[in-house]
């Protein structure tokens, strides 16, 4: 409602066109490979099979261990759906979740900083003028030009002690590792970048969900690509029709062509993690401020101390580092 009364609706709906790609990309990976690789391994075991065969499948059920571990299409089919089930949950929550505003705990708190600065500087000023160590009356000797003065004075002298920041678009102050996001048009703790892909900032709140999401991708793709090779193979040396062998090779291609994508900006971003360097740090031009930790303590950070969490999609409950 907000953006259609604005008359965005148009604007809105295309933020979301990048992530609506996406999904019909894993979309149109999972229907091919159900349809030309999946089925065809399951009709050929259980429905294509004569009737006897089919019994003794049955009465094999009861020696699960070998029935299971022999079956390589039940564990294929099994372990596709776990992974996929897992991205799937994975990816909703890494979109609807927030990166993390600044706490108004420690924005109430600077504010006091301030106040108390612009008091001092009150003080010192009716002393000089009365003679007088106290005054009783600042409303009377102060204007409102000189308390604007005074604010922007103890701003400037706070970013200077503390290195806080300004932010001037939300015109308030933002902790060190903050940014302010221009299509989201709000500040963000340890922002990482906006990704157009999943329409959500990449943050402190949910940048381990991110790198959970890109682990699933990659496992999905590289899965996918593994056992849809055989059926790459087979399809190049028979004679199928022509529309099924350019669907069959541009699935696979393109797959491949994603999973090499996948494996560098995951590892970019493990890198990341150790080195305690976000994306937007990165790519700034100005020297960046060393955080010296280990790289056991930079991967605490981001997925807990907790390690049965971290490869879930469950977000840590750590507290985050404002100054």
């Amino acid at each position: 409602m907000k953006y259609y009364k604005q008359g965005q609706l148009l604007c809105y709906i295309g933020t979301w066109m990048p992530f609506v790609i996406l999904v019909l990309i894993f979309v149109f990976f999972y229907g091919v490979y159900i349809q030309t690789y999946l089925l065809p391994r399951i009709r050929q075991e259980y429905i294509e099979r004569p009737v006897v065969e089919i019994n003794t499948y049955l009465i094999q059920l009861v020696h699960i261990n070998d029935y299971v571990f022999s079956n390589s299409t039940v564990v294929i089919t099994i372990l596709l759906h776990t992974i996929l089930v897992l991205f799937i949950i994975t990816l909703i929550r890494v979109v609807i979740t927030l990166p993390g505003r600044v706490p108004k705990e420690w924005l109430n708190k600077i504010e006091g900083e301030i106040n108390k600065m612009i008091e001092n500087e009150e003080n010192m000023i009716n002393f000089h003028k009365k003679g007088s160590q106290t005054s009783t009356s600042f409303s009377s000797e102060i204007d409102d030009e000189q308390r604007l003065q005074f604010n922007t004075k103890a701003k400037l002298e706070l970013i200077d002690k503390s290195g806080h920041r300004f932010c001037k678009n939300c015109q308030t102050f933002k902790p060190k590792r903050s940014h302010h996001c221009r299509q989201c048009k709000t500040c963000w703790l340890k922002m990482d970048h906006h990704c157009q892909w999943l329409n959500n900032c990449i943050g402190y709140n949910n940048y381990k969900l991110f790198i959970n999401l890109l682990f699933y991708s990659w496992l999905l793709i590289s899965f996918i690509m593994i056992t849809y090779s055989r059926c790459y193979y087979d399809t190049l040396n028979s004679f199928q029709s022509d529309s099924k062998l350019f669907l069959v090779s541009f699935t696979f291609l393109y797959c491949c062509f994603l999973w090499i994508l996948l494996t560098a900006f995951t590892l970019f971003h493990l890198w990341a993690i150790k080195s305690n360097i976000t994306t937007l740090e990165y790519c700034e031009n100005k020297p960046r401020q060393p955080f010296q930790k280990s790289a056991l303590e930079n991967f605490i950070e981001v997925f807990g101390i907790n390690p049965l969490i971290w490869f879930l999609p469950i977000q840590p409950n750590t507290k985050p580092i404002l100054d």
